[in-house]
């Protein structure tokens, strides 16, 4: 299974409490994801 695929169903909260599907980001277009780590 490709990494994409199983990434896909992954939801993501904005700052209002929307829920998106992480697969709905790229599905018209390619996306860059970036995970930053917050320090303290």
């Amino acid at each position: 299974m490709k990494i994409s695929t199983r990434l896909a169903g992954i939801e993501l909260s904005s700052w209002d409490g929307t829920k998106t599907p992480l697969g709905a980001t790229w599905r018209d277009r390619p996306v860059v994801l970036v995970f930053i780590r917050h320090f303290g």
